[in-house]
């Protein structure tokens, strides 16, 4: 095998790759870049097993053929090289990488070697936005939970019907629920995905306006875009109800500054307990006097201004937990509805973005006596 490429195109190729290879992998082979060469095209392809990517890019071959070569220091090599063209020939199992006055030899894997990548069957597939997915992870991926332990939990439920989609994240101590309208899809689906599958689309996307499409089977989802294609193993489910969660008889409600809470929950939170993040919410009909304290170390008080339709009441919460949900509401407002000190808070933006909807369900924690 004898090619060349462009060095800026083929580190951006590998930048994205470089998140699939596992960190650590009883197989060698994993741990490797499988690389094939064919009519002036470049394919790379990276698995931990469960996720899978694959790219293309241009490039002048000379011969074609294929092999594996160590993707850390093949990720190093290339970045550290100028950008012009750089140079590869292959040798049995011996690569030879040059550029300007560079040359390094490095030993690599034959294909065969190489996990094969899924395919696809029983195909069912939907276009997606990428401006979509990219909402999807950065306002739901927050409260995957990352214990193992609840493996349904560590997971990014979708939920096709119709023409709408319905994206549920939890770890039990918060929820997140993104809606939005797709093309109809003929048949009702349910998936459920790892976050670093839909990590690695993200990173891969060449733009925010880039059309994919999502196909699936019982197993495995693809998600292709111009000349790339991820594969993710679905988790085993089934997903928790997180329906029943939801409550139904919240009557109070708080309306508040997004912007206001927020800057007041970090001040407060600099002094709340290390273990729990406890702060203190103090609701008045016109007012939020936001608390904390950390024995033998202070407290810490603040009052914003707030509208409050119920009667007064304390509730308490991880202030982190709750930052990284109002952090999210893309509105001047949030609304929140609450019924007891001890009930879980639905928390929407005052104004819905046009594109989808966001819904956050918060548990409290129970304050001290």
């Amino acid at each position: 095998m004898k090619f060349s490429v462009n060095q800026e195109k083929l580190f951006t190729c590998l930048q994205s790759l470089i998140g699939v290879v596992p960190t650590k992998s009883t197989f060698p082979v994993l741990n490797n870049i499988l690389i094939e060469a064919n009519n002036n095209k470049l394919k790379l392809s990276a698995t931990d097993l469960e996720i899978a990517a694959v790219t293309q890019i241009e490039a002048q071959t000379a011969s074609n053929g294929s092999i594996t070569v160590p993707a850390k220091q093949f990720f190093e090599i290339i970045k550290q090289l100028p950008p012009l063209n750089v140079d590869f020939e292959v040798t049995g199992n011996k690569v030879t990488i040059k550029c300007d006055r560079s040359r390094f030899n490095i030993i690599g894997l034959p294909k065969e070697d190489f996990p094969k990548i899924p395919e696809i069957s029983k195909e069912k597939s939907v276009k997606l936005g990428s401006g979509i997915l990219q909402n999807i992870i950065k306002k739901t991926l927050f409260a995957v939970s990352t214990d193992s332990s609840r493996p349904d939990l560590c997971g990014v439920f979708l939920q096709m019907s119709g023409d709408k989609l319905k994206v549920v994240t939890t770890d039990a101590h918060r929820l997140a629920m993104l809606e939005t309208m797709i093309p109809p899809i003929s048949q009702n689906s349910e998936l459920l995905l790892s976050p670093k599958g839909l990590n690695i689309v993200n990173r891969m996307l060449p733009g925010s306006d880039t059309e994919i499409t999502l196909r699936f089977d019982d197993s495995y989802s693809q998600f292709s875009f111009e000349d790339t294609q991820v594969y993710a193993r679905h988790i085993e489910g089934p997903y928790r109800d997180y329906e029943k969660a939801i409550p139904k008889t919240n009557k109070k409600t708080l309306t508040v500054n997004v912007d206001l809470l927020t800057a007041a929950v970090r001040r407060v939170a600099i002094l709340s307990d290390t273990f729990t993040h406890q702060i203190r919410l103090s609701l008045k009909a016109d007012s939020i006097e936001l608390s904390s304290q950390t024995v033998d170390i202070g407290e810490a008080r603040e009052t914003i201004a707030a509208v409050f339709k119920g009667e007064d009441m304390e509730i308490g919460y991880n202030a982190s937990y709750l930052l990284d949900i109002i952090k999210n509401v893309d509105s001047e407002e949030m609304i929140c509805s609450l019924n007891t000190s001890l009930s879980a808070a639905l928390i929407n933006p005052a104004k819905q973005a046009e594109d989808y909807s966001l819904m956050y369900l918060l548990m409290p924690i129970r304050l001290p006596e």
